[in-house]
């Protein structure tokens, strides 16, 4: 199967009586492969995810700071999925963001939207802005960026192929920093029209606030969003908790209300 779009591809089949697709956006310095344990716990799912323009495997496409491009990316994606169950979209961090426009795009194609710990600083008073370009180029911000988001002992582990890989995607990482400095995404008037039932995504450990007062705006003003939590999990659940992040996509509804909203 080939992106329209000539994105990178991870394609996992259901195996025996499929429940549906779900379909992975990563976050910023992140791939498609890295969804690959949560993949595995989801036995009975079709499990599709794409490496975003200008990383990895998607860097011939050359990055880009138009969020609505990555959108049609994600319902091209959509759009590749044979319709033989509900498709629940999964976005993790900046992935987030695209997973809720593409609901608000097309919401008849999506069943299910999922943002785990999304970045949503234009909904909240989040205060003066930590990040500035970095002097020593997209390299630099990408080992700055790795280092913040993880800790030095982690960078200082990888081998220098892997420092590499990573700063190789310093010019996709700047590309998402600067668009969602840039761009609103939509409003909490906008969220108040969302039909796709919408589960907001929190790690217990997670030790950003600005996650939870970004999910209270949306679960205040999406009529079908409703939060969970990851338990023991911080920002890369995917990665350190696969077995409570696919008990969140198995159990993110198609019905959610906001009454039933709350911790999973």
């Amino acid at each position: 199967m080939q992106h329209p779009a000539g994105l990178a591809l991870f394609d996992k089949p259901a195996v025996g009586d499929s429940e549906g697709t779900i379909v992975c956006i990563h976050g910023t310095l992140d791939r498609a492969k890295s969804f690959t344990r949560v993949a595995r716990r989801l036995e009975h799912y079709r499990v599709i995810a794409y490496d975003r323009r200008g990383y990895q495997g998607s860097r011939g496409i050359g990055a880009s700071a138009d969020l609505p491009a990555h959108v049609d990316d994600l319902l091209q994606t959509i759009a590749l999925v044979d319709r033989d169950g509900p498709v629940t979209v999964f976005g993790h961090s900046l992935g987030g963001v695209i997973a809720i426009m593409g609901g608000l795009a097309a919401p008849s194609s999506i069943n299910a939207l999922i943002a785990y710990e999304s970045p949503m600083r234009w909904l909240i008073d989040d205060g003066p802005d930590w990040w500035r370009p970095n002097i020593g180029g997209p390299e630099a911000e990408a080992e700055a960026f790795f280092r913040l988001m993880t800790s030095d002992a982690a960078w200082e582990r990888l081998t220098e192929a892997q420092r590499v890989e990573r700063q190789a995607d310093g010019p996709a990482l700047v590309a998402d920093l600067t668009m969602v400095r840039t761009i609103i995404p939509f409003t909490a008037e906008q969220l108040s029209t969302l039909s796709v039932p919408v589960t907001i995504g929190i790690g217990s450990k997670s030790d950003n606030p600005r996650y939870r007062s970004s999910a209270d705006v949306i679960t205040d003003a999406a009529p079908v969003a409703r939060q969970a939590i990851v338990e023991g999990a911080g920002h890369g659940a995917h990665l350190s908790h696969p077995d409570g992040l696919a008990a969140m996509l198995r159990g993110a509804g198609l019905d959610r209300t906001k009454e039933m909203r709350g911790p999973a």
